[in-house]
């Protein structure tokens, strides 16, 4: 990478690097093959094991796409990984629910993570690692600062 190269593509090189690492890691391993987005959906539903989760919890969480998660959920749920349920309170709605299928194979695949992490995070201090997310968490609000304001620009002129 280059010194003075800009920060988007910086960002989008180093996005791109650890997304192959991860692939080639998990493709690596035995048993149930799980995509990257397979796992980050997984990951979440653990988090939120309390709480019914929706479709759209995954879109916001992610920051994906319905189409995107629509696409992976289906293939989660043909894999047999994940069900999709009604809820009492309104017909229209499906949670998401891990199969017991999912937890040996996430078990393994959150092992793997964790240790590209720790790959990540060589050479940085506490400090250093706290202050990086920090800016990383600035280039996403600006991001979607931006895109707020490019949704109201365009209503402005729509009208």
């Amino acid at each position: 990478m280059k010194k003075d190269g800009a920060l988007g593509m910086e960002i989008n090189c180093v996005s791109n690097m650890i997304r192959r690492s991860i692939d080639q890691r998990i493709a690596a391993m035995p048993g149930e093959k799980l995509s990257r987005m397979d796992s980050w959906i997984i990951h979440y539903m653990l988090d939120h094991q309390q709480e019914d989760v929706f479709q759209k919890d995954v879109e916001r969480a992610l920051a994906m796409t319905r189409s995107n998660v629509s696409k992976a959920v289906d293939q989660m749920v043909h894999k047999g990984l994940i069900m999709r349920s009604p809820v009492d309170y309104d017909a229209r709605l499906k949670k998401l629910t891990l199969t017991p299928k999912v937890l040996e194979t996430h078990r393994l695949v959150e092992g793997e993570i964790a240790k590209f992490e720790q790959l990540l995070a060589a050479g940085f201090t506490s400090q250093e690692l706290t202050q990086f997310k920090e800016y990383l968490g600035r280039v996403a609000r600006n991001i979607n600062h931006s895109a707020e304001r490019q949704k109201e620009e365009k209503k402005r002129r729509d009208f």
